[in-house]
């Protein structure tokens, strides 16, 4: 059976978004957010961009300098040429990625640049000089370039992608004073002056938990697979389930068989059945490939689809999903997805394919480093500036970096229908007091 998980899940494949990221802390302030609106409306109709409105005041540069001249909606497809004259002058931003390992791994990396290069070329104002650095997919890699990254004068390092290239490259970036906005999921991958950019599931469970329990589905049980991944949503699960005075019915784990998970899927469609108390929800760890053979399986199990509600993460954004019956009402929480769609368009139009989960992530990191270079006086890149208290509006939501080196994102909870994920329970506007 096909893994749907690669690397140390390396960074969520397949991500899409549209506007530049800036700091934003002042949606208590009506007027002020009126007139941003209105100066928004007006650089769309002008420059035909999709805009996040998030904190005008953040700047001194009013929104229509910041969004001036932005290249949005093309027609035609990026070329090197095009590539090659963004590189003007300003802070060296370094893009660490697997370019020439096998696999997902080169095909993921490749997207990331690309998305990178965009969101450069976006901007219509290029602040930084961005160069892409290949780490082989291995910690070894990763070092050199790094040192390559650091020699050459970079103030900022975007990436890795991989855990082990991430953990490779922190001494040497934390001895330079170097920040990396990196994005990987592994939690033990931040640090100081180390910042995960990538979804991370512990969030994605607490927040859809805390959704399914506030709509009274409290008696939850798990279907997971026997990996990290598995691991890191299980510990998540109790302790949301726990917090909330839950009920945690069962865990279910699998091994990376297909034996081994009829044999999980059939007990938790046989608990799924039972009269007595048994579970009103169920959270499935898994997506992709593997999701749609579970699904297949509970079907033909019998589980009881009218009374137990799917959980799941953002490993369900999937638009497939919605044509396997079971799945049709099953909520996941994740980023909104309305301006990543808008990213997927233009990211097509410029490279003629359909970017995967994860390319957003560049996107934002790349848009970050330059309204920061374009913005701010003195170093851009300071743990001041990059942990913002408010936060920045990207592709995906709201997010913000916190001083350990983990981030906070503004979560939907959606609910999957036949065409498509709808959004159930909108994501935050923006954050309020200090991250933790």
């Amino acid at each position: 059976m096909k893994r749907s998980v690669a690397f140390d899940r390396g960074a969520e494949w397949g991500f899409e978004g549209s506007f530049v990221v800036y700091p934003f802390s002042v949606w208590a302030v009506p007027a002020l957010l009126d007139r941003c609106l209105k100066v928004a409306a007006r650089v769309a109709a002008v420059a035909g961009v999709s805009l996040a409105v998030a904190g005008c005041g953040s700047f001194d540069m009013g929104m229509g300098d910041l969004f001036g001249g932005s290249k949005t909606d093309r027609s035609s497809r990026l070329t090197q040429a095009d590539i090659d004259a963004l590189n003007r002058g300003g802070p060296r931003v370094a893009m660490l990625l697997p370019l020439s390992a096998p696999g997902e791994a080169g095909e993921a990396a490749r997207a990331l640049k690309e998305a990178g290069e965009l969101a450069l070329f976006e901007s219509g104002q290029p602040n930084i000089i961005l160069e892409a650095k290949d780490t082989q997919g291995t910690p070894q890699g990763a070092q050199a370039a790094a040192n390559e990254a650091i020699s050459g004068g970079a103030r900022l390092i975007v990436g890795p992608l991989l855990s082990s290239s991430v953990k490779a490259v922190t001494p040497l970036a934390q001895s330079s004073g170097i920040p990396v906005v990196a994005f990987s999921t592994d939690q033990q991958a931040a640090s100081n002056g180390v910042y995960l950019l990538s979804f991370l599931p512990e969030q994605e469970v607490d927040r859809v938990v805390e959704y399914a329990i506030r709509q009274g589905r409290r008696r939850i049980a798990a279907l997971l697979p026997q990996s990290p991944y598995g691991a890191v949503v299980e510990r998540a699960l109790t302790d949301a389930v726990q917090r909330r005075n839950g009920r945690l019915v069962a865990i279910e784990r699998y091994a990376q068989t297909t034996e081994s998970l009829r044999q999980m899927v059939q007990k938790v469609s046989t608990e799924s059945n039972n009269p007595n108390g048994g579970m009103d929800a169920l959270l499935i760890g898994t997506g992709g490939d593997e999701l749609r053979t579970v699904a297949t399986m509970l079907t033909d199990s019998g589980f009881n689809r009218t009374g137990v509600k799917l959980l799941g993460t953002s490993l369900w954004d999937d638009a497939t999903v919605g044509s396997i019956p079971v799945m049709i009402g099953a909520w996941y929480a994740g980023p909104p997805p309305e301006t990543r769609q808008q990213f997927a368009q233009r990211f097509r139009n410029a490279y003629g394919r359909q970017p995967p989960r994860v390319a957003s992530l560049a996107y934002d990191a790349v848009s970050l480093a330059n309204a920061l270079a374009g913005q701010q006086q003195g170093d851009p890149f300071t743990q001041a500036r990059l942990t913002e208290p408010s936060g920045f509006a990207g592709v995906d939501g709201v997010f913000r970096f916190l001083s350990n080196g983990l981030n906070q994102r503004g979560l939907a909870v959606m609910e999957i229908t036949v065409t498509g994920s709808t959004v159930i329970d909108p994501p935050p506007r923006g954050f309020t007091g200090a991250g933790s």
